[in-house]
């Protein structure tokens, strides 16, 4: 009778699935991006922080970079520079060993200096981290998101002055940067942007265009062959003198770089 007692009386030790729970950690990616003009290089800071209540082991960061429209190869479109030492570069990512990140709080942050290209599509970045230590707490926040800022050159255009055109023709090209990645398939042509607002092309019979700077970075080009419009190039002043922009031709986009001197 006392050991039934005992056991009728005596407080019971409950074990919450809570509490069990409990212990888990909680991944969250944040990326910090520079202020800077087309084609200069910035650094972007990438940091994974751990908010839940145990270490996080085998920790992984991916970097996706923006992608060209190039086929069949993709490039990164950009000029990638110094990187963190932890992080290797395979096609367009960057893939980071960060091994444990701790509990409550504790941080991890890699770097990478790229500089980025005038692109009439958005410049996409993505970071994503990965863990061996499972379940986390919230495993829909390891994943962070950013699109690029370009910043362009304000500056002035006034005739008669030489343009250098260098042009380059695929399907979906959004730089011309991605032109550059396949130096024999530039072509170019040079024209003269005359005081009245008219364009010269040099050797080109029956061809004429006009020009209109509309600032503070804008440059918008036409031309015609025999009277009717030929081509509409609309450019942003990329620094040195150079603007870069499109052409339309049915399902080709045609990427031009315009050179002032």
């Amino acid at each position: 009778m006392k050991l039934l007692a005992l056991l009728t009386t005596a407080p019971l030790l409950l074990i919450s699935s809570t509490a069990l729970a409990a212990s888990q950690p909680d991944l969250g990616v944040t990326i910090a991006a520079p202020s800077v003009h087309v084609d200069a290089t910035g650094r972007y800071t990438v940091t994974v922080r751990n908010t839940g209540n145990r270490n996080a082991a085998g920790v992984i960061l991916t970097i996706q970079l923006p992608r060209t429209n190039t086929s069949p190869a993709v490039h990164v479109m950009g000029t990638l520079g110094a990187r963190d030492s932890r992080c290797t570069r395979t096609g367009t990512a960057l893939t980071c060993t960060l091994n444990t990140v701790v509990r409550n709080g504790g941080s991890t942050a890699v770097w990478f200096d790229i500089a980025l290209p005038y692109s009439t599509a958005a410049l996409a970045f993505s970071a994503t981290a990965t863990t061996t230590t499972q379940p986390e707490t919230n495993p829909f926040n390891n994943t962070a998101n950013h699109t690029a800022t370009q910043l362009f050159y304000p500056t002035t255009v006034s005739g008669p002055i030489n343009a250098d055109h260098r042009s380059c023709t695929g399907t979906s090209l959004t730089s011309f940067f991605e032109c550059t990645l396949y130096p024999s398939s530039i072509q170019g042509f040079d024209a003269v942007l005359e005081a009245d607002t008219s364009i010269t092309l040099v050797g080109a019979t029956g061809y004429t265009g006009t020009w209109t700077f509309t600032g503070p970075d804008q440059l918008r080009l036409e031309y015609f062959y025999n009277g009717l419009s030929e081509a509409l190039i609309e450019t942003r002043s990329v620094g040195g003198g150079c603007f870069e922009g499109p052409m339309q031709s049915g399902a080709w986009t045609v990427m031009y770089e315009v050179c002032l001197h």
